[in-house]
């Protein structure tokens, strides 16, 4: 199988320059589509696609789109990698540098700014939001059922030769009660 090349983030620097000539109300729409993978900073981005509409503002540029990704993730029951799917809603308005006056804005609210080159760069944006949309306790399917405690046997592939464990014995008739039910569903 082959792997996904891995691409810069330069991939996500969209150039507004043309937008920033025309008046308020003008609208581009721009179509996103980068197989394989992207890494940005600590996370990777893999797959991405979808719409993504530039519309010039009077402050700047407005961004809105819907994209489409996947992550490479870690189930947390039986460790096997996966690509978890996700949605990442874009609304985000980009200054000019020029427009930029550090004492509007406080420390954590530093704007989006169009470089001098006429530049965005979406790839902290699409990261912040994929992080956001990964769970904390990811699994590999909803009815994952982990490795075995004893032997690290994938439980998914195919129960392990390990001895049941010990019952306590004040649960053993709970546990004679399941195992008749279990042999009438056979």
């Amino acid at each position: 199988m082959n792997k996904p090349k891995k691409t810069h983030t330069d991939v996500l620097r969209i150039n507004v320059g043309f937008l920033l000539n025309q008046g308020a109300g003008y609208r581009r729409t721009i179509n996103l589509d980068f197989p394989g993978s992207i890494q940005a900073d600590d996370f990777l981005i893999n797959d991405l696609q979808g719409d993504v509409r530039l519309s010039r503002t009077p402050q700047g540029v407005l961004v809105q789109g819907m994209l489409q990704a996947t992550t490479r993730l870690e189930c947390v029951r039986c460790l096997t990698a996966f690509e978890f799917p996700y949605e990442v809603e874009i609304s985000e308005l980009f200054i000019p540098e020029e427009l930029y006056d550090p004492t509007e804005y406080g420390p954590s609210e530093e704007p989006n700014l169009i470089h001098e080159d006429g530049s965005i760069d979406l790839a902290p944006i699409i990261r912040e939001e994929g992080i956001l949309a990964t769970p904390m306790q990811a699994r590999c399917k909803p009815d994952c059922k982990g490795l075995c405690a004893q032997c690290g046997q994938n439980l998914n592939e195919g129960q392990c030769d390990c001895d049941a464990e010990p019952v306590d014995p004040r649960l053993a008739p709970l546990r004679a009660l399941l195992e008749q039910m279990e042999d009438d569903e056979d």
